[in-house]
């Protein structure tokens, strides 16, 4: 051990491979969560190997081992992912590859490819997650590995003190670069390479098909679907009903989304709408969940006739958008004949006992549909149904049994059955999915919905109103409406402890207070960094003028950019520039020393003024005048004590003297 200190406090290229080990684990640890287990375990397995071969000067593997390593490396992963190119396969390859030239290092050149391999590594962190605490953490990788580089080439051990402070500099000096190109850099519509993972399952838990207790499942996922931040007053939380899936097809069982609808312009923005920009996680859906009711949508947006909005390209990534909402105003489509042939449609066997109590309404009221609407709504709110998180399991017709036996469920329980209800009553009616509620952050000033927050209701069409919202879940718990999951179940024991909020134990408040901050600082990073997309660039190009998609205006942006950080730069040396703290006599003698350079009369530094004046004057016997003057003026402007005008009277003696000695 004494040896190697030894040779660590002479070499100081020893102490940068003990760098080199130190942060490449930490460079690749985030990849633990995403490659096969086998990928880290044959990167540890090979930086352990090095640690003992470091330690104990041991031998390095032979070549033909190395050659070996490297042919089982690429067919491992070759037989992992079937490639050893893209996104996954590339990484796994990549890490596997820097695990095995650790154990080829042998010269100071080596170590550096091994730091920008690590380098790499961090890089390809940001494919598979680019959270904030991603890159908290890749910053930290950076100034590891920034720090083993300044070691490598500091031609001397350096103390470890001074290296995390020159990496930390190094790394702030490059943020104002960063950000130039962050900015500017074209972007890239989507996530780098696509997204890492090409399942079809909606992340949201919003799916094309709604069946009795799907979105009671989401109440234990405290994800966050979207942000919402509002451009003026926040609406009521009853008012707030985020639309996303609208359901017309019923199969007796569950409710599936519509297909293929007709594109409908929006109406267009008014004085007394809601704006609103919605961050919204990626859903791996086309659909974007939007205020009721609809009237601005994103320019990358189509409204379709039943007021659903969706995008052309599958939401693979974090995406904002703007909107705006007219909430107490539905716009009034038409309804073609096959579409009510649609919403009124059930299948032959569904709902029989439904059917006859729909009957029943329908001939105590006649023509009058909003009547039967409230017969509905009442006997939802007069007889014991239960809303409740742990919904009973249903026996025969779903319909039935939850409205005559179980009467207790959840939002899609009464949203389906009172769809059910209206159109055996011959009342046109569909089911709507998205979110309702969420909780207001004081600290970002936004609207935060989880999953827990999805919701189910139901639409009528009512011949002097069109297509009606009616939520049932207003008749049955209208404070979940009203103040939101954490409203109506903040006493129930058996929910989620992020909606209950209070009771519970101080650790588990803490988490929760931690989870809100976090959340906060992740929307700030959301809004700022990783939803500036081309659209966005493109706005901000446009305010200067320029065009974001025109390789010319880049290179303005670039250059200007660039250049007025330069200048800041210089203007920054400058004003930090030393002081010249000689005396003015000094500088003076100075200066004559620089004039007379040319004629080989540079005064040497072992000179006094009145000895440098004496050999000038016998090299330039025309200069005698001015130099006597200036010798004199110098020796009693340093050594005399001189009052105030007196000093200035020889200042001036020496400024001109010195003026007329042009040489």
């Amino acid at each position: 051990m004494r040896a190697w200190l030894a040779r660590t406090r002479t070499q100081p290229e020893l102490l940068g491979l003990w760098l080199l080990l130190a942060a490449v684990p930490v460079a690749a640890l985030p990849h633990a969560w995403e490659q096969p287990p086998w990928v880290f375990a044959v990167l540890m397995a090979a930086w352990l190997w090095r640690v003992i071969i470091h330690a104990t000067n041991a031998r390095l593997p032979a070549r033909w081992l190395m050659v070996l390593l490297v042919l089982a490396g690429g067919a491992l992963t070759f037989v992992e992912f079937g490639t050893v190119f893209g996104q996954q396969a590339g990484t796994a390859l990549l890490l596997v590859m820097l695990a095995l030239k650790l154990l080829e290092i042998r010269s100071q050149r080596d170590i550096v490819v091994s730091l920008f391999l690590a380098y790499f590594v961090v890089v390809t962190t940001y494919f598979f997650n680019q959270s904030i605490l991603i890159a908290a953490y890749s910053l930290l990788s950076a100034w590891l590995i920034t720090a083993a580089l300044i070691q490598v080439h500091g031609g001397r051990v350096l103390p470890l003190a001074r290296l995390a402070r020159s990496s930390g500099l190094m790394l702030v000096h490059a943020l104002p670069i960063m950000l130039i190109l962050f900015l500017v850099f074209p972007r890239i519509p989507g996530p780098i390479w696509g997204s890492p993972h090409e399942d079809p399952v909606g992340q949201t838990g919003l799916s094309d098909r709604l069946e009795f207790g799907d979105i009671a499942q989401l109440l234990e996922n405290e994800a966050t679907a979207l942000r919402v931040r509002f451009e003026g007053p926040v609406p009521a939380s009853s008012q707030q009903y985020w639309r996303a899936l609208v359901m017309t097809d019923f199969d007796g069982r569950g409710w599936r989304v519509d297909r293929s609808r007709p594109e409908v312009p929006a109406d267009g923005e008014g004085p007394g709408d809601v704006a609103y920009t919605v961050t919204l996680e990626p859903t791996r859906a086309h659909y974007l969940p939007v205020l009721d009711f609809p009237v601005g949508i994103p320019d990358h947006a189509r409204l379709l006739d039943n007021l659903q909005v969706v995008t052309s390209r599958r939401v693979d990534s974090r995406l904002q958008y703007t909107g705006h909402a007219r909430l107490d105003a539905p716009p009034v489509l038409p309804l073609s004949a096959d579409e009510r042939t649609r919403a009124l449609a059930l299948p032959a066997a569904a709902a029989p006992r439904a059917r006859v109590q729909a009957a029943l309404w329908r001939a105590a009221h006649g023509d009058d549909d909003t009547a039967i609407v409230q017969e509905a709504l009442q006997l939802f709110a007069g007889e014991p149904f239960r809303y409740t998180l742990r919904p009973p399991l249903l026996q025969g017709d779903n319909t039935d049994a939850f409205l005559f036996e179980t009467r207790a469920g959840y939002c899609e329980h009464y949203a389906s059955t009172l769809a059910v209800l209206m159109r055996a009553a011959g009342i046109p009616a569909r089911v709507i999915t998205g979110y309702q509620g969420g909780q207001w952050m004081d600290a970002g000033n936004y609207l935060r919905l989880r999953q827990a927050d999805a919701h189910a209701w139901t639409e009528v069409w009512l011949e002097d109103r069109g297509w009606t919202r009616v939520d049932p879940t207003a008749a049955i718990a209208p404070e979940r409406i009203e103040t939101g999951l954490s409203g109506w179940f903040g006493e129930d024991i058996d929910a989620p402890a992020f909606l209950r909020r209070s009771g519970l134990p101080w650790t588990v408040q803490w988490r929760l207070r931690i989870s809100d901050w976090h959340d906060v600082a992740t929307f700030r990073w959301e809004s700022l960094v990783l939803a500036f997309d081309p659209e966005r660039q493109r706005e901000l190009f446009a305010r200067f003028g320029l065009d974001a998609t025109d390789w010319r205006s880049v290179l303005i942006a670039l250059a200007v950019s660039l250049g007025g950080l330069a200048l800041l730069v210089g203007l920054s040396a400058f004003l930090r520039r030393p002081r010249d703290r000689r005396d003015p006599a000094q500088r003076a003698l100075d200066r004559l020393s620089r004039r007379l350079r040319r004629h080989d009369l540079a005064r040497e530094p072992h000179e006094t003024a009145a000895a440098y004046a004496a050999r000038v004057r016998a090299a330039r016997p025309e200069l005698a005048t001015p130099l006597a003057d200036f010798a004199q003026a110098y020796t009693h402007l340093r050594y005399a004590d001189l009052d105030a005008q007196e000093r200035e009277q020889f200042q001036r003696q020496l400024w001109r003297a010195l003026g007329e000695a042009k040489g």
